[in-house]
């Protein structure tokens, strides 16, 4: 039997027993739950597993719709994180910000990292697939501009590529020349960041704070991990520190790490090794997955790129991972909006959370996983974050 199958059978049975109990007046008062099993996981008790799904970048059109596509089809929601440089085109790169050059602090002016648009009709095309993923529910959130490493800058630095941010990407029509297109949402409703590179410094929170975000994903932390609120009241959704399945390798729950740790961030010609890669990358996330899902319920959290690396085996892994876990009872695959709405809601319960105080799922015996991805110390001098280079399946688009 699947596993998918036998949590559909074990669950259903559950379901049945609290219908029976409800029919002789004993069950608890039913609670609103608009989440994915979430009514079955609060007649349980226990949190709804959230699987927070994510994307880096926003250069490639085609990996825009594709990857739409497959959410409509699997029934998730994406978080997008963008960068406004591939919002505007290189030719205008440099009045892009009322009619000035944009300069990211310690670097000269019209300078990305990650490169720009191409022209306006890509631009135009790049806020049109903008505009329809926030229409089907996906939630848009900022990877600051050019992709600067920013763990030395100021909080003022930080306040000036935030600005920069909203004028460049909320004007990007009027830079580009092209009759305005309606995204659907506008700067107030950008409320998550991840930093790029996830360099963070300590101004970075400030600045979040006084431009009103909700959420920060920038760092990283133990596998089970519920997230909490920093002095700046921010929360912090920290991405997993794993071991990759079948290698002990370090990683953080992030494509472009199991990239650099599976052949240094170099592209591998071997097709066999690429089905491997594929294949590491689905078991840890699996691992990571169902120490949760049996344990303390923490969120998990998956953060990937518009690139296909390595032959794509990162995304063909993100994408059975997903169809594997996202139909299953209790799971939420949302978007960090949502889980920042649960948070803001069980904020009294974080510390019972996080000691999983509250009757776990039964873990069936074909639920065999790798203890090892989730347990002993990771290093985290080995995580390495600096995937600018080998930014958004864009090679040789950097300045």
């Amino acid at each position: 039997m699947s596993l998918r199958r036998f949590f559909v059978r074990s669950f259903a049975l559950s379901a049945l027993a609290v219908v029976a109990a409800a029919a002789q007046g004993c069950a608890a008062e039913a609670q609103d739950d608009d989440t994915q099993g979430g009514v079955a996981a609060q007649s349980a008790g226990r949190p709804p597993q959230f699987v927070l799904l994510a994307f880096d970048g926003s250069y490639n059109n085609g990996f825009w719709n594709e990857s739409r596509a497959f959410a409509k089809a699997e029934g998730v929601k994406f978080t997008y994180f963008i960068n406004p440089v591939y919002y505007v085109a290189r030719p205008n790169n440099m009045s892009c910000v009322n009619g000035q050059a944009y300069k990211a602090p310690d670097q000269g002016p019209g300078k990305s990292a990650i490169g720009w648009g191409d022209d306006s009709n890509d631009i135009k095309l790049r806020l049109e697939q903008t505009a329809l993923a926030n229409a089907e529910g996906h939630e848009i959130a900022s990877h600051a501009v050019g992709h600067w490493n920013g763990s030395s800058w100021s909080e003022s630095g930080w306040d000036g590529e935030f600005a920069a941010f909203n004028t460049m990407f909320f004007n990007a029509a009027r830079i580009a020349g092209i009759p305005a297109v309606n995204l659907g949402f506008d700067k107030d409703d950008i409320v998550g960041f991840r930093a790029p590179q996830l360099g963070h410094s300590p101004g970075l929170f400030r600045t979040l704070a006084k431009n009103n975000f909700t959420y920060d994903t920038s760092k990283s932390d133990a596998a089970n991990y519920w997230p909490k609120k920093d002095a700046n009241g921010i929360w912090n959704m920290a991405l997993a520190r794993l071991k990759i399945a079948g290698s002990g390798k370090n990683t953080l729950s992030m494509d472009y790490n199991f990239y650099v740790a599976d052949s240094r961030g170099v592209n591998d010609p071997d097709s066999a090794n690429h089905a491997r890669y594929e294949r590491q990358m689905v078991d840890t996330y699996m691992a990571y997955f169902q120490s949760n899902y049996y344990g303390n319920r923490a969120p998990v959290h998956i953060g990937h790129h518009f690139s296909k690396w390595n032959g794509g085996a990162y995304w063909k892994a993100m994408k059975t991972f997903t169809q594997r876990v996202c139909g299953l009872p209790e799971v939420k695959c949302g978007t960090y909006k949502e889980l920042v709405a649960f948070m803001n809601q069980n904020a009294g319960r974080i510390n019972d959370l996080q000691a999983g105080n509250f009757p776990k799922a039964v873990r069936p015996p074909s639920a065999d996983f790798d203890e090892s991805v989730v347990s002993g110390d990771v290093n985290e001098a080995d995580l390495v974050h600096d995937e600018a280079a080998a930014h958004d399946d864009a090679p040789n688009h950097a300045d």
